[in-house]
């Protein structure tokens, strides 16, 4: 419904009733009325094309479509029908796309123009080598892992260092783009000494960890030396400070861990051969315990990422170089 206000003349100062009628200026309708969308033309007949609401008669588009639920694709054909616009630039440089039988205005060409097109599509994807186009792919997937795993940007360019070499080296034949990614980003996660596990990056890669660990080893043989860097070898100290964090310990329980550790090592306790998660799981567990900041087995298994067997087979390595109740 309308608003219906008091109007005041201008000319004699009286106000007039709602009721009577009276002459609004171009103004006062412009107040009242809504904004409205003109017709294109005189006989619109709207459809939609490449994501937005176009004029079958006239060919103006109205407006965008913004999809805020998008479907699951299962296959390559279905992820290419539902893409609507195309990434036409990348962090590397601009990408002149060629495609189609379509002009800039969505006009079908004719066969003389369009066999013109498809020539200059075909030379225009031969200029690019084949390390450009991998590269359009992996800077993607660099952005998502960096995002989501919130890395800092050094690790991000030891990463991207290792992997233009990896496919300088024409080391991506056989193998995914993907898979190598993974393997590039820990090794640089490594090289930095920074306490993140294979596993939460596969969870966003989405690779399987077998094909993961065999490009790790072979980026590890015969990358790494040739770009002079070594990856480090965490102890369990550096995984006591993440899991305590995540766990939502205080620091005394963390310092407890810490010491509980150190007096283990200094009484004979060996660490060469054990995953240091599972080090690390043992004396979290232990000082959750001691200092009444109790944590189940299950919480610490989940958030450290071993098993109960591993975390009561460290316990009990533990016991027995330090005399503490459990």
């Amino acid at each position: 419904m309308r608003r219906i206000r008091l109007y005041t003349r201008k000319i004699t100062g009286k106000i007039s009733h709602p009721n009577e009628n009276v002459e609004t200026t171009d103004s006062d309708d412009m107040f009242f009325d809504e904004p409205k969308e003109k017709a294109c033309c005189s006989a619109p007949k709207y459809s939609v094309y490449e994501g937005y609401h176009v004029c079958q008669n006239c060919g103006q588009a109205q407006q965008q479509i913004f999809d805020n639920s998008p479907r699951r694709t299962y296959n390559q054909q279905e992820k290419k029908n539902r893409i609507i616009n195309e990434i036409v630039w990348n962090p590397i440089g601009p990408r002149t796309v060629i495609q189609g039988n379509k002009d800039a205005h969505g006009r079908l060409l004719n066969s003389k123009d369009a066999s013109f097109f498809r020539k200059l599509g075909k030379i225009n994807k031969s200029i690019f080598s084949s390390f450009e186009r991998n590269l359009y792919t992996a800077i993607p997937i660099f952005d998502r892992v960096q995002e989501r795993l919130s890395i800092p940007d050094n690790i991000r360019k030891d990463a991207m260092r290792i992997y233009t070499y990896a496919v300088k080296e024409k080391m991506t034949l056989g193998r995914s783009i993907e898979s190598l990614i993974s393997a590039a980003v820990f090794c640089a996660i490594r090289i930095s000494g920074i306490p993140l596990t294979m596993d939460e990056i596969l969870e966003i890669t989405g690779v399987p960890k077998k094909k993961c660990v065999k490009d790790y080893g072979l980026v590890r043989l015969k990358i790494l030396p040739e770009l002079n860097l070594k990856v480090q070898h965490l102890k369990p100290d550096r995984y006591i400070d993440r899991f305590t964090e995540d766990l939502k310990l205080p620091m005394q329980c963390r310092n407890f861990a810490i010491r509980l550790l150190l007096k283990a090592i200094s009484k004979g306790y060996n660490t060469s051969g054990k995953d240091p998660k599972g080090i690390a799981a043992a004396v979290i567990y232990a000082a959750s315990q001691m200092c009444g900041e109790i944590r189940t087995q299950k919480e610490v298994c989940s958030t450290t990422q071993v098993t109960q067997v591993t975390l009561r087979n460290r316990k009990r390595e533990i016991a027995q170089h330090v005399n503490i109740t459990w």
